[in-house]
C-alpha cells in the first residue's frame, strides 16, 4: 500500500549491478541466520565458586575514566557490580528497548512469513523433507526472475509496477493465502477437497529406506464420517484369540502371497475379511501409506508392517458385522478427539497411549494415530 522508494531501491540494487561478485557476497551477508535469544540466567552456567580460581577477578574488571568527566571515580579502578548483579529485574525492559533501537536503526531485520512458516528452521525442515531438488531449483529461478524484473522497474522509477508485481508476498495476502491452503475441516464431515489436502499430506511424506522382511502386515487408518464428523474406524479384537486378545487394533493383517498383488490389496482383503458390511472396494478411496520409521514399527511389533490410510465412507446408517472368529467389536473415535493433549499419555520408550476413548489405545495401533495426528493433521489449521 505504501512503499519507501529509497529502501526498495536499496534493497534491489544488487540485481541491477553487474558486479555478480559484490551482489552475490551481500546476498550472503542478508541470510545469515539469526539464533533468536533466549533468557535464562539459571541455566547459562554451573554454580561455580569462582574463589577456587586462585587470584580474585576483581583485579581483573578494571575501569579507566576520564578524570575531567567524573573526578568523584579514580583513574585506575575497578568494577564490582555487573549489569546481571545489578539490573537483573530489569533486563526484560533493557532487551525490549534494545530490540526497539535495532529495528529503527535497521540493524535487524524485522521478522517475515518464511516461505510455509514463519519459523525458519521449521520452514527450512519442511521445504527439504517435502519437496524435490527440482522443484525447489525451479522456484528459485522464479523468485530471481521476479527480483531481477523489480530491479529494472526500479532502475526505470516505475514504482507502482513493482508494487503491483510485490502485492502477493505482503503479510495480509501471505496470511489468508497460507490459512486458506493448511485449513482442514475437521468437525464437519469429511469433502472431496479434505480428503485431497490429507492424500497430498501423505504423498508429501518424506521417503524412507525400508529393508527386506520374510514377514510383512499391513493394516488400515480406516476414516469416515459418522453423523456428519469425521473419524477414524477401530476395531477391538476377539477373546478368544491367541495374539494380543482383547486388545484394540487397526483392521488389517498379513500379507498373502498367493491373493494380494499389493500391499493396498492386503489391505482392504483384510478389512473386509473382519469388518462384514463396509460395502465394495471400489468404494473407498485409497489416500496413501502412512509412511513412519519402519525400525520403530519393527521394533513394536517384530515384523514390517504398512499403515494405509484409505476412506470408506459415510457409517452413520450403514450396519458393519464383526467377524466373530477375530472382532468382538468395531467403533469410530472422531478426529477432533484425536487432536487433544489431555487424551495422550507419552512414557520414555514406550509407544504412546490414547485414552480419549472407549478402550485403551496403545502398540502399534497407538504408535500409527501419533503419527497420523503429528505428521499429517498437525501440519493444518483445524477448524470450522
Amino acid at each position: 500500500h505504501s512503499y519507501d522508494v529509497t529502501m526498495v531501491t536499496t534493497m534491489v540494487m544488487p540485481m541491477m549491478s553487474p558486479m555478480m561478485r559484490s551482489s552475490l557476497l551481500l546476498r550472503r551477508s542478508l541470510s545469515v541466520k539469526r539464533t533468536p535469544l533466549h533468557v535464562c540466567f539459571s541455566s547459562w552456567y554451573p554454580d561455580t565458586d569462582f574463589a577456587s580460581f586462585g587470584p580474585s577477578l576483581e583485579g581483573a574488571q578494571r575501569v579507566w575514566t576520564n578524570i575531567s568527566s567524573n573526578t568523584n571515580v579514580d583513574a585506575h579502578s575497578v568494577w564490582t557490580e555487573s549489569v546481571l548483579s545489578r539490573e537483573k529485574d530489569d533486563i526484560p525492559v533493557l532487551l525490549e528497548k534494545i530490540g526497539f533501537q535495532e529495528l529503527q536503526g535497521g540493524r535487524m531485520a524485522q521478522r517475515q512469513l518464511g516461505v510455509l512458516r514463519e519459523d525458519p528452521h521449521e520452514d527450512m525442515r519442511l521445504l527439504t523433507e517435502n519437496y524435490t531438488v527440482p522443484s525447489l531449483a525451479s522456484a528459485l529461478r522464479d523468485r530471481e526472475e521476479l527480483l531481477q524484473t523489480c530491479a529494472q522497474l526500479c532502475k526505470q522509477q516505475k514504482f507502482q509496477q513493482v508494487a503491483t508485481l510485490l502485492q502477493p508476498f505482503q503479510h495480509e495476502h501471505v496470511l489468508k493465502r497460507r490459512n486458506n491452503e493448511n485449513k482442514l475441516l475437521l468437525e464437519r464431515e469429511f469433502t472431496t477437497a479434505s480428503l485431497e489436502i490429507m492424500r497430498k499430506a501423505l504423498m508429501r511424506m518424506p521417503r524412507r529406506v525400508v529393508h527386506a522382511h520374510q514377514k510383512r502386515a499391513g493394516v488400515v487408518l480406516a476414516l469416515c464420517n459418522v453423523n456428519n464428523v469425521p473419524s477414524v474406524l477401530l476395531e477391538k479384537r476377539a477373546a478368544n484369540l491367541r495374539a494380543h486378545p482383547d486388545e484394540v487394533c487397526l483392521p488389517g493383517g498379513m500379507v498373502s502371497h498367493a491373493e494380494d498383488q499389493t500391499i493396498v490389496s492386503t489391505c482392504l482383503r483384510e478389512m473386509q475379511e473382519e469388518i462384514g458390511g463396509l460395502g465394495n472396494r471400489d468404494e473407498f478411496t485409497v489416500l496413501g501409506i502412512l509412511r513412519c520409521n519402519w525400525g520403530e514399527v519393527h521394533h513394536l511389533v517384530g515384523l514390517a508392517v504398512t499403515p494405509l490410510v484409505c476412506f470408506v465412507g459415510d457409517l452413520t446408517h450403514k450396519d458393519l458385522q464383526p467377524n466373530p472368529s477375530e472382532v468382538a467389536e468395531v467403533f469410530t473415535i472422531p478426529l477432533i478427539s484425536l487432536l487433544r493433549k489431555k487424551n495422550w499419555i507419552h512414557r520414555q520408550d514406550f509407544a504412546p497411549v490414547f485414552v480419549g476413548g472407549p478402550h485403551v489405545i496403545w502398540g502399534l495401533s497407538g504408535y500409527i494415530l501419533e503419527r497420523f495426528v503429528k505428521d499429517i493433521l498437525s501440519q493444518y489449521h483445524v477448524g470450522h
